[in-house]
């Protein structure tokens, strides 16, 4: 979940993005600051780190995006200037979600034991079906706790074809 903050520095530059025709190159800068945060410990520690200055922080955080877009730069200075370096990821995640709101692509997420491949991912897409969205973005999240199978999560339905589910339902069925 994220803070209010994050949500209203999303809409913020959303609007601005929208304003200077540049909403599809923050996209990019916002998702990849989101793969980030969602996978490297080190970006983490980056942000959270008293020890680093914020001129360090923000040329890091600059170098790694790929556009170097002048509204993700003032975004970072003006978190920079509040100390809220560290709610980059929410915003990124916030941004995403106005992003997909209003170019109507909905959101599906798959959890997997390991990783999925392209082909599989396709294979996925191809089964999910909303007549109602123009396109579907794929999250894969990898636990290996389900053992093995996937669950499918979208569009407020859950489909779980984890091992572990199967197990869980064995069980049940053995001490009835």
């Amino acid at each position: 979940m994220q803070s209010r903050a994050a949500i209203r520095y999303a809409k913020a530059m959303y609007d601005i993005a929208n304003e200077e025709s540049s909403v599809n190159e923050v996209y990019k800068d916002m998702t990849f600051i989101n793969e980030l945060n969602s996978s490297s410990p080190d970006f983490k520690n980056l942000l959270s780190n008293s020890q680093i200055n914020y001129q360090d922080k923000k040329k890091a955080i600059l170098s790694l995006t790929k556009s170097g877009n002048a509204i993700t730069e003032k975004l970072i200075d003006l978190l920079i200037h509040n100390k809220r370096v560290t709610i980059i990821g929410d915003i990124a995640i916030s941004f995403t979600q106005l992003y997909n709101k209003h170019n109507n692509i909905k959101e599906a997420t798959v959890i997997t034991a390991s990783p999925i491949n392209k082909e599989l991912e396709s294979d996925i897409l191809s089964k999910i079906n909303m007549s109602d969205a123009k396109s579907i973005s794929l999250t894969n999240v990898v636990d290996p706790s389900i053992i093995g199978g996937f669950i499918i999560r979208y569009d407020g339905k859950e489909y779980n074809a984890s091992v572990k589910q199967n197990l869980n339902n064995l069980k049940k069925e053995l001490t009835n």
